[in-house]
């Protein structure tokens, strides 16, 4: 008997890519490393020397530091070594698990459909807003989903552990906010703190936020990082290099608390985003394409027990319209993906309440987002096809959707490893801009789904 030859399963394909994504990224920071940059505050250079100092001090070979070129660089073999020592089996969040982002500047009042839009600066009313949205939602964890403008640092804890008990995701930028955090952890609240020191690509931002990283290491607090590479901008133009630049960075933020602290909890918070190419790029942040963006980054997260938590279900526009199950279509589109389709993830943020690129935050949409949320999730199959069959461009962007997710192949094509040197020529030759690079110009696509 012939036997006819058999497809690899979906599963077996993007484990294949998650381990090109994990060699591709030692590379990257092996042969591109991260940049120490030159900057002044108040006409006096800024001395990045204790940060140099803790990343290569007692690790051998593993991490280098190039006096002339101001580069560290990591050894695969060290890099792997800090990526054994995580788990996220001792991370208080489950699997698949939808929740809240931390990102928006204002408060965004009215569709802003027929002119009614008002934005408001974030007050202490609002973080107890979103304390009840996460309690009443029944939510996995909690953000305060807009950022404090520095106002309310300390008070935030208060606050949100008053009123919510599960795993809270805060902005801490001070050494008051570090101490609020550690007195509300003795009390027995899992408390996250939440960084972005990288300028993409591969470059160390402002000392004082990677100051407050190390301080929160050495404390013992579990730390999040984002890192927010742009396609076509800071970061290259096809959906597998930029999920390659974004975890790499994150690996390089894993070096650096791992160098603190052996022990500490990272979660892995890259954020690839999909954008279009040239001066005046548009997001792309409520696309099919985005979201298996950071579908991978998750993925590949989850098959190296690191806890991680990607963004998704985001819309683009200032608009919140009621197109389907009484909220936009691409936060229902994207619940789908990620409720019915993908596997193997384990947190998401993102994935209610946002508008304007996730500059502006509002609860009327937070509430019909909740609401289209767990009616997806109380559906069986049968109750997902009744869905998807009651709307066409649903239906036909789902099944576009599935052919990408059975052969992924088709959206993230490794390029052979030459995105990894991709990177390094930008990095070298362009100053990060990626816009100057010939593969952005020959890959920039001609579909956004």
């Amino acid at each position: 008997m012939v036997r006819k030859p058999q497809q690899s399963s979906p599963e077996n394909q993007w484990n294949r890519l998650a381990r090109d994504l994990i060699y591709d990224a030692k590379q990257v920071l092996l042969y591109a490393g991260i940049n120490i940059p030159e900057r002044k505050e108040k006409g006096e250079p800024v001395d990045y020397g204790d940060v140099v100092e803790r990343m290569t001090r007692g690790t051998g070979a593993g991490a280098i530091h190039d006096p002339t070129t101001r580069r560290v660089h990591f050894e695969p073999d060290y890099i792997q070594k800090i990526i054994d020592f995580q788990t996220r089996f001792e991370f208080p969040v489950i699997d698949k698990s939808f929740g809240p982002g931390g990102i928006a500047g204002y408060i965004q009042e009215g569709s802003g459909e027929e002119g009614d839009l008002e934005l408001k600066n974030p007050t202490l009313n609002h973080i107890i807003k979103q304390a009840m949205l996460a309690k009443n939602g029944e939510l996995p964890f909690a953000f305060v989903s807009a950022r404090q403008l520095a106002q309310f640092e300390v008070e935030q804890f208060g606050v949100m552990t008053n009123i919510y008990e599960a795993p809270i995701f805060v902005n801490v930028s001070t050494p008051a906010g570090i101490d609020e955090a550690v007195k509300h952890r003795d009390k027995g609240h899992y408390i996250i703190t939440t960084h972005s020191f990288f300028d993409s690509p591969l470059t160390l931002s402002y000392k004082d936020k990677v100051d407050i990283f190390v301080q929160c290491v050495e404390q013992g607090l579990p730390v999040y990082l984002t890192t927010m590479p742009f396609s076509g901008q800071n970061g290259p133009m096809t959906p597998y290099g930029i999920a390659l630049l974004a975890f790499a960075e994150f690996l390089a933020g894993m070096a650096i608390a791992y160098a603190v602290d052996p022990d500490v909890t990272i979660v892995n918070g890259a954020y690839p985003t999909m954008c279009t190419a040239g001066r005046n790029p548009e997001l792309k942040m409520g696309s099919v394409t985005h979201n298996m963006v950071n579908y991978l980054v998750s993925y590949t997260s989850r098959l190296l027990d690191i806890p991680s938590i990607q963004s998704g279900c985001t819309i683009e526009g200032t608009v919140h319209r009621d197109d389907i199950l009484g909220t936009d279509f691409q936060t229902v589109r994207a619940l789908l993906l990620w409720e019915d389709m993908f596997e193997g993830w384990h947190m998401l943020r993102h994935t209610y309440g946002f508008l304007a690129d996730l500059a502006n935050f509002s609860f009327e949409k937070a509430k019909n987002d909740i609401a289209a949320m767990h009616h997806i999730q109380s559906l069986d199959d049968e109750g997902i096809t009744s869905v998807l069959a009651n709307n066409v461009r649903l239906n036909m962007d789902f099944k576009k959707a599935e052919a990408l997710y059975k052969k992924p192949t088709r959206l993230f094509k490794r390029e052979k490893g030459d995105v990894v040197w991709v990177i390094v020529e930008t990095v070298n030759n362009f100053q990060g801009d990626f816009g100057r690079h010939d593969h952005t110009l020959t890959n920039i696509p001609s579909e956004w789904f």
